[in-house]
């Protein structure tokens, strides 16, 4: 028995609106149309269908329990079909986001407002971690999209360059040094040096720098680039950050280029072989552009 979806088209709408006229119309067919494709279903299943009951079309019990059938296979149709809309339209999936401090704001939030602000119906799970942590974490999948930092060098096919920018020296107004042009490891080796935490690209090039001298810095402190630019905001040291730290932070420094010159890149990188989300892919082209525009240091 082989049936042809077009009668079984035909025989749903006629149960359904309760005539072959009605059936035609919904159908957009012609009556004959409709009568011969219930004839042909009739042939193929070998059951009588309906009984002509003066003008009206009377389903008969058989058809009941076929018209039950019937449904249930248009209710798994529909589902199908919802199920690839809600794929495409990425709804009832969970979107998870990790992020290093110093893209979260200004960048992150921002972004996320524009792209994903009005859409109620995706959720979202958003951490503030280190880099190591969110690159592990993509590569075992257990998030979607993560915005890292590190040095040129970590890019790959599967992490989208952001921005890129360089180190520079950060301190207080009135500081003795916030009259240089340029600051070197040597100029700090008598100050309260604040650096980034140690999973960090920046971090280990600092190390390098200061490999070289003969004496270490008197006193560092350790914690995340933010809290670098607020604490030498405040007095407490020289901070070693990037230039995009300095914009997120906000804070009322004087920021001198620090040689030998350390490049910062920051990368939005997803898992290898990930589908593609077009709502990330809107999210990840507005942090771009928001990291692109001038910043105010």
């Amino acid at each position: 028995m082989r049936l042809k979806p077009r009668q079984v088209e035909a025989f749903r709408s006629v149960m359904m609106t309760g005539g072959i006229t009605a059936a035609a119309d919904a159908m957009n067919v012609t009556q004959p149309a409709v009568s011969r494709l219930i004839r042909d279903l009739e042939i193929a299943v070998r059951i009588p269908l309906f009984e002509r009951v003066g003008v009206r079309l009377v389903p008969t019990s058989e058809a009941a329990q076929l018209y039950r059938e019937v449904e249930r296979l248009y209710l798994g149709l529909d589902q199908i079909a919802q199920a690839a809309d809600d794929i495409r339209l990425h709804k009832n999936t969970v979107i998870r986001v990790a992020s290093v401090t110093s893209l979260v704001r200004p960048y992150l939030h921002q972004a996320l407002r524009q792209s994903l602000g009005h859409r109620l119906d995706i959720p979202l799970v958003i951490d503030v971690e280190n880099s190591r942590h969110i690159w592990n974490m993509v590569e075992q999948n257990r998030y979607d999209l993560g915005l890292v930092y590190g040095s040129p060098r970590m890019a790959d096919k599967n992490a989208v360059l952001l921005h890129s920018s360089h180190a520079v020296a950060a301190m207080a107004k009135g500081h003795r040094l916030a009259d240089r042009n340029v600051i070197v490891p040597a100029d700090l080796l008598d100050e309260r040096v604040l650096i980034p935490g140690r999973n960090s690209p920046l971090r280990l090039a600092l190390d390098r720098a200061f490999s070289h001298e003969d004496h270490q810095p008197v006193s560092t402190m350790e914690t995340s680039m933010l809290n670098c630019c607020h604490f030498a905001a405040a007095g407490m040291g020289v901070g070693i950050v990037d230039e995009t730290s300095l914009n997120a932070a906000k804070a009322d420094i004087v920021a001198i280029p620090f040689e030998p010159r350390i490049d910062v890149s920051y990368f939005a990188i997803r898992p290898a072989g990930a589908q593609r989300i077009a709502v990330l892919d809107e999210l990840i082209g507005l942090v771009q552009s928001l990291m692109k525009q001038p910043r105010d240091l």
